[in-house]
């Protein structure tokens, strides 16, 4: 992952820009009586364009024009202005550049895009040889039949998507995913437009990451795919192409795919090269015994097996505790009787919904909660819960708030530019949980809202 730049070095490009501009007025007011009477000039145009999902697509348009000095040593004095000029522009055009690519998930450039390179192939000898190892126990993990399969999705995901077979794409991706591109596909249509996306070289994948997880559900595998792509804009009125206004033809994304279900490894998410780029750095996990997750199935057991109260008991009375003024205080008193209430216990249904995030395109829309845009919650840890209110006594509801740690940004859902947080850096997250408990075991708890942090 690329690390962002020092604040020092962001003020290098405004400060050439301010000499620069400094320089062409002392000029400028030197000759400016022989530059109004003079003749001849140049020019140079800017462009024009609008953002997609996947990138910008542009036409060129608009500019302005330059008038040097006439003759004798105006002459060199304006060819001096127009260089000035010419070179602010274009450190300008530079420093915009740069600024908007720390500001989005896009790939905006493939030799950016490609700086990884050697650190993906490194990560993928490391990781394929331990899923080589892997298959020895587990078929489904064989190494060539995952890349068969990885080929056979990305290849048949493009010749969906450029045609709108949403029939097909719903058979290859996950619930989530194949949200996310059909709403991208009804922009387009909306527009009258088709995005065509053309295969020229490739696909060609390094597996960099695998989670071998308890059950057969939730194993992950990514792959790192690097192809070569005439990707572009039709108008379906006029016929008009518009290509990407990056230039981008080999761009780098992150194929996850989860095991699940009679269709086997599908598209569980998709991330673009900065977006996926902790994929080279993650803890690989072929162990499907994990620590954490057999502590948290310990926890649930302990609290099911030392709940004492009767079925069909008000458990909310058991406490002389006020709900309305000190809930938290009333949930730990009460879990000395029923355990379900112990902060453990809702710990552990916090973490086991945040780990599903993760794990669904980094998106809440594998639940019933809908956002405005697109969330995305990696490496999170908790450290505290709190019950903050009681929102229902049938189901018993909660809303509990959440001491969270963690990678947290929000980005628009077409355009993928990054609105809230950053995509580069851990930070505490608090977020503001709604839990209900949906049957008598602890196991119960099930997380029906999320109030995001801003």
């Amino acid at each position: 992952m690329s690390t962002p730049r020092k604040p020092r070095n962001r003020l290098v490009v405004p400060a050439v820009l301010a000499l620069a501009l400094s320089a062409v007025t002392v000029l400028f007011s030197a000759t400016a009586a022989s530059a109004r009477g003079g003749g001849g000039g140049g020019g140079f145009g800017g462009g024009g364009g609008f953002r997609g999902g996947g990138g910008g697509f542009g036409r060129g348009g608009g500019g302005f024009v330059f008038f040097g000095s006439g003759g004798g040593g105006g002459g060199g004095v304006g060819l001096i202005i127009i260089i000035v000029l010419v070179v602010a522009f274009l450190l300008l055009r530079a420093w915009a550049s740069n600024r908007q690519a720390r500001t989005t998930m896009n790939t905006t450039s493939d030799r950016k895009a490609h700086r990884a390179d050697r650190q993906a192939e490194d990560r993928a000898r490391s990781v394929e040889a331990q899923v080589a190892a892997l298959a020895d126990t587990d078929g489904t993990f064989d190494l060539e039949a995952l890349k068969l399969r990885a080929t056979d999705l990305y290849v048949t995901a493009q010749r969906a998507w450029t045609a709108g077979d949403q029939a097909t794409l719903d058979t290859i991706l996950s619930p989530v995913v194949y949200r996310k591109w059909t709403e991208q596909l009804a922009y387009y249509v909306g527009r009258g437009e088709t995005n065509v996306v053309e295969i020229v070289d490739g696909p060609h994948l390094r597996l960099v990451n695998v989670a071998n997880r308890a059950g057969e559900e939730n194993d992950t595998v990514t792959f790192r795919i690097t192809a070569t792509l005439h990707d572009y804009v039709t108008s379906r009125r006029t016929g008009q192409v518009m290509t990407r206004k990056d230039r981008s033809t080999r761009p780098v994304e992150y194929w996850t795919l989860r095991k699940g279900g009679p269709r086997g490894w599908t598209v569980a998410g998709i991330e673009q090269a900065e977006d996926g780029h902790h994929h080279l750095t993650d803890a690989v996990e072929t162990d499907a015994w994990n620590q954490k997750a057999v502590a948290r199935d310990a926890t649930l057991d302990v609290a099911e097996r030392t709940s004492v109260v009767p079925a069909g008991t008000d458990v909310l009375s058991l406490t002389n505790v006020s709900w309305a003024d000190a809930a938290d205080q009333a949930a730990g008193d009460l879990s000395l009787v029923d355990a379900r209430f112990d902060k453990s216990v809702l710990e552990v249904a916090v973490t086991a919904f945040l780990e599903e995030w993760a794990m669904n395109d980094g998106s809440l829309d594998f639940t019933a909660v809908r956002t405005p845009n697109r969330t995305v919650m990696r490496t999170a840890t908790v450290s505290a819960v709190e019950v903050r209110e009681l929102v229902s006594r049938d189901p018993i509801t909660f809303r509990v708030a959440v001491a969270a740690h963690g990678i947290y940004y929000e980005v628009d859902r077409r355009t993928e530019e990054v609105l809230v947080g950053d995509p580069r850096k851990d930070r505490d997250v608090p977020f503001v949980f709604t839990l209900r408990l949906d049957d008598d075991a602890a196991r119960g708890w099930t997380v029906t809202a999320v109030e995001s942090p801003h």
